[in-house]
Formats: C-alpha cells, sequence, structure tokens
C-alpha cells in the first residue's frame, strides 16, 4: 500500500537539448528498502519504506541522478509500430498460437482499421490518412481486447486462481497489476510479446491474487506455473523495453 507520493522532475542537458526525467516517489508500507528504477526514458519511480524522510529519499534521488541519465540514454529509441511490423515484428494471439507476422496494407477508400486472421499471418489494412500508426495501434487494441480475455481464461484454469474482473489499457511502463480486489489490468501490448513472455505477465497477475507483494511466498507460488519465473522476467525486463517504445513518438 503506498502512503502517499510526490513527482520531481529532473532536467538533463543533452547535444545543446534540455530533456526532462519525470520522477515519482512513493512512500510504501511494504517498502523495506529504497528501490530506484528506471521504467522509460522519461520515468522513474523511487519507493522507500515508511519510516524514510521524503528529505532522504529526495537526496537519494538526487545522488542517483548521474546513474538516471546514463540509464535513460540505453532505452532503445522509440520506433513506429508500422516500421515495427514492416521489419518483421509479429502478434501472439494466445498460449496455444503461433506468433504471426504482420501484413500491413494501407487504403485511402478505408474508413476504420480492417483485421484478418489467416494461415500463419496477420493482415491489417489501414486507412492512408497520414495517422497509420495510430490506426494500426488501434488494429492490435482491437485484437487484444478480443483475444487477451482468452489467455486470461487459459491461465486461471491452469493455475487455479481467478480473476473478479479484467481490464486492458495501455499502460506506458506495467505490463499489468492486480488490485486487492481482484481486478487484472492487462497492457494490450502483450501481444506483441512472444508467447513465453505474454504468459508470463498473464501468472505474474494472477500470482498476486494469493500474494500481494513480491515476496519469497510469491515468488515461491509463481514457479509453481512458470519454471525459472525470475530468470524468466529479468527476460521480460529487457526484451520487453523494445515493445514499450513502439508508437511513442510523440
Amino acid at each position: 500500500m503506498f502512503l502517499k507520493t510526490k513527482e520531481l522532475v529532473l532536467e538533463f542537458e543533452q547535444d545543446g537539448q534540455v530533456r526532462f526525467l519525470r520522477c515519482e516517489l512513493r512512500k510504501s508500507k511494504r517498502a523495506r528498502r529504497v528501490n530506484l528504477r528506471l521504467k522509460s526514458t522519461d520515468f522513474a519511480l523511487l519507493t522507500f519504506p515508511s519510516r524514510m524522510a521524503w528529505a532522504t529519499a529526495e537526496k537519494f534521488l538526487m545522488d542517483h541522478k548521474e546513474w538516471l541519465e546514463r540509464k535513460s540514454q540505453q532505452f532503445p529509441v522509440p520506433i513506429s509500430i508500422r516500421k515495427y511490423f514492416e521489419n518483421g515484428g509479429k502478434i501472439c494471439l494466445g498460449p496455444s498460437m503461433v506468433e504471426r507476422k504482420v501484413s500491413l496494407s494501407f487504403d485511402e477508400y478505408t474508413a476504420r482499421p480492417l483485421i484478418s486472421l489467416e494461415n500463419q499471418q496477420i493482415g491489417i489494412r489501414v486507412p492512408r490518412s497520414g495517422q497509420e500508426d495510430e490506426m494500426i495501434k488501434l488494429a492490435c487494441r482491437k485484437l487484444a481486447y478480443q483475444f487477451l480475455p482468452g489467455w486470461l481464461e487459459w491461465a486461471e484454469n491452469y493455475a487455479g486462481l481467478y480473476s473478479k474482473r479484467l481490464r486492458i489499457g495501455d499502460q506506458r511502463t506495467r505490463w499489468g497489476s492486480c488490485s486487492p480486489k481482484g481486478t487484472l489490468s492487462l497492457n494490450w501490448r502483450i501481444i506483441l510479446l512472444p508467447q513465453e513472455l505474454g504468459s508470463y505477465v498473464i501468472f505474474h497477475e494472477l500470482a498476486h491474487l494469493a500474494q500481494m507483494n513480491h515476496s519469497p511466498k510469491f515468488w515461491q507460488i509463481l514457479e509453481e506455473f512458470v519454471p525459472h519465473a525470475k530468470a524468466v522476467d529479468r527476460k521480460l525486463t529487457k526484451d520487453g523495453k523494445v515493445i514499450f517504445s513502439l508508437g511513442r513518438l510523440g
């Protein structure tokens, strides 16, 4: 449980340009130590124990300003989702489905995205309007709304853990979350992950229904569904950066 949050903005100068990094500080009852994570090129999260003073947490953040600047430059450069698919990016629609290549087409007479599922390929046709990237993302979100509920149901039956409600969104830095009331929130971009990583995200959130933290007990539960869960989690952190950067050009 987060007791209170505060936001700070750090400024970095690079090649004569000023860029900004939004930093959210969260005081948490569950935190046992300070945890600083860079979530994207423009967002960092600092979680710290409730006994720690805000001034101490802010000093910790400033002491790591150079680290944040260096690490933020290592994130993938955002690219268009159109280019991603044209370069061979794939979509996976469930635990028993192969990852499929995406065939894009553009038509000035099409008013909305059209999707076709044929053989081992997904066809997406969008209007030629100058907003192709947004239309492709809209098509992907439609696929996520259609197929993620079934993927979740499969995982629930496998794990014996059942959510109360599913929400699908476009979170900037999180693959998913689980509320104390049993609501699972999943990022539509899960369908852009390889099948192994997509299933991992869903099992990770389901495990929170049994253990609402990242304690050893949580990882023990998750290991029952995902062998070597921590290694898979590290792979998700590494490979997922590219997926989170897609289409975030503005």
